[in-house]
């Protein structure tokens, strides 16, 4: 679909740069060396990724603007045109954008600092402040923010003291350093950001796998209340209560539909008074309307349902794409808040695969759209409830799904965690290996979720196929996955995985992995210690096996 606002945007960055190039030509003078310190500098400081607070990339490339004041203009056009070289995922369009902005920007203020009569030093610091303004204008303007403003503007400014050195020494090798010292600072700036941004991640991923195995102890204790034969709408309630308490959503309401009557039925909820639900109750709605407009296959997502800001939204085609999970990124994106208008509904469905029925799920304490992470978790929950209340006679099989990771038809973390408490207990000698996929989140960006969810397929079918029977394999998170070996040390596991590797060979599907072993190491200590050693085989490097 063509972004008609994006392309205007595009339009008007190229004209201002075409006028300001016709109105004040470039000087033609070129001094190769000049140039490719202009150049180096540019293109190094434009792909370091400066982000602040781990969510607002700030445009870096400062340094080699300002040499390219002090050479200039002709040096500030080529400094505009080394950027849309940069090392990324960007489309052609947006790279040319990218040329119009930072040219019109840096050369407009060039220009109109070079009219005034004012010493360099003043003349640098006027360079930077309108630089900052012209950016702001061209390319934030309808997403301007006076805190990020300012932000951005003290960030442009901190260039400025290596700048004032290089021009006040007289020695030409300090000068140099001094030329080449912001992309020292930026470099700096960069790793320690890229640290606490580790450190985050590490924290909500502990985070979000503590909510996963509270939410899988309470199907178990789901399953129990039906074993013991309590009734539909006990389950039901006991349903809305854990979205309510463990998933986190402040409101749930449980709907029955009713085809003969055309109607739905409120049947259960949980964050509501019972005043509240009562008036639920009271209000008619016609299931046909319900229907027509939810539960559709653009909004589906398993057993599913979500649609963002339903007000605006149902009669449109658009839709919300969702995150695959929520990391240290993503969790400051306001594409990701909840809208007070998002709906989303687990359906419950019949032995016909009719829906009966839905789980209307508002207000999460997060804060936070679903992410697929919650969608597959979501869609468990909806299918075992379906099964529940249809296909009571089923109880074997509705445990075994609970155990079961929907999109991979592996084991899931919360078998993985009462396995290694029955190892625990008999004492038994185990392996484990803690697989992390390499590139998989690249794949994702450029080819999107569906090419995403059929690698994880592809490369969960050939782990299946390439363990021996009495291994076991499990999927621990988004795109890291978990292998136990029985009666076996970690070198004979080892060679296990060098075999996955190259049944792999043909998918181009790499991984990071870690091995341990309980010979010497507690079975409770296992995924640690993997983990630790698959996140430094992906540091060496990537498709490293560290044991």
């Amino acid at each position: 679909m063509v972004d008609h606002k994006y392309i205007k945007s595009l339009l008007f960055n190229g004209i201002i740069s075409i006028l300001l190039i016709i109105l004040f030509p470039i000087q033609r003078e070129i001094e190769p060396t000049k140039l490719l310190i202009v150049l180096i500098i540019t293109f190094i400081a434009d792909n370091i990724n400066v982000k602040w607070k781990n969510k607002d990339r700030l445009v870096s490339n400062v340094p080699g603007f300002l040499i390219a004041y002090l050479y200039g203009s002709q040096y500030i056009f080529f400094a505009s045109l080394i950027t849309v070289l940069r090392i990324d995922y960007i489309k052609f369009l947006a790279r040319i954008r990218k040329f119009f902005v930072y040219f019109s920007m840096y050369y407009l203020s060039y220009i109109i600092v070079n009219y005034l009569s004012i010493n360099t030093y003043f003349k640098l610091f006027l360079f930077i402040s309108l630089s900052k303004i012209f950016n702001s204008f061209l390319a934030d303007i309808g997403k301007f923010d006076l805190k990020m403003f300012f932000v951005e503007y003290l960030f442009f400014l901190a260039s400025l003291p290596s700048i004032y050195l290089y021009l006040i020494s007289q020695n030409n090798i300090v000068k140099y350093y001094f030329l080449f010292q912001n992309l020292l600072f930026l470099g700096i700036y960069f790793f320690i950001t890229k640290y606490l941004h580790e450190k985050e991640e590490e924290k909500i991923k502990n985070k979000r796998l503590k909510k996963f195995n509270e939410i899988m102890l309470e199907f178990s204790n789901l399953l129990y209340s039906y074993s013991i034969k309590v009734s539909k709408y006990a389950i039901l309630n006991d349903a809305a209560r854990f979205l309510n308490e463990k998933f986190g959503y402040n409101y749930v309401l449980i709907s029955e539909i009713d085809y003969e009557n055309d109607a739905i039925n409120r049947i259960a909820y949980a964050g509501f008074s019972e005043k509240e639900f009562e008036k639920f109750k009271k209000r008619k709605i016609k299931a046909s309307e319900i229907i027509k407009k939810v539960f559709k296959e653009q909004n589906k997502y398993g057993e599913v349902y979500f649609i963002p800001n339903i007000a605006e939204k149902l009669d449109k085609n658009d839709y919300f794409i969702l995150e695959q999970n929520i990391n240290a990124q993503n969790i400051y994106n306001k594409d990701y808040e909840w809208n007070k208008n998002d709906l989303l509904a687990l359906v419950l469905k019949n032995k016909n695969n009719d829906i009966i029925g839905y789980i209307s799920c508002d207000s999460p304490r997060d804060g936070l759209r679903p992410t697929e992470e919650d969608m597959l978790i979501l869609s468990t929950l909806s299918k075992i409830l379906s099964m529940i209340l249809v296909h009571g006679e089923h109880f074997n099989e509705i445990r075994k799904l609970s155990e079961v990771d929907y999109l991979t038809e592996l084991y899931n973390s919360s078998k993985l965690k009462k396995d290694l408490k029955l190892y625990e207990k008999e004492k038994k000698l185990i392996s484990l290996a803690f697989i992390d996929l390499d590139n998989f989140k690249q794949i994702n960006d450029k080819y999107g979720h569906l090419k995403g969810d059929s690698l994880l397929k592809e490369f969960s079918n050939i782990l299946k196929t390439s363990i021996r029977n009495n291994d076991k394999a499990y999927r621990y998170g988004g795109d890291e996955f978990v292998i136990i070996f029985e009666n076996i040390n970690k070198f004979a596991a080892h060679r296990i995985i060098k075999r996955i590797k190259k049944n792999l060979h043909k998918t181009g599907i790499k991984f990071s992995v870690g091995i341990e072993d309980s010979s010497k190491t507690p079975i409770s200590s296992l995924i640690k210690n993997a983990d630790k050693k698959a996140y430094i085989a992906k540091n060496k490097g990537k498709n490293k096996i560290i044991h």
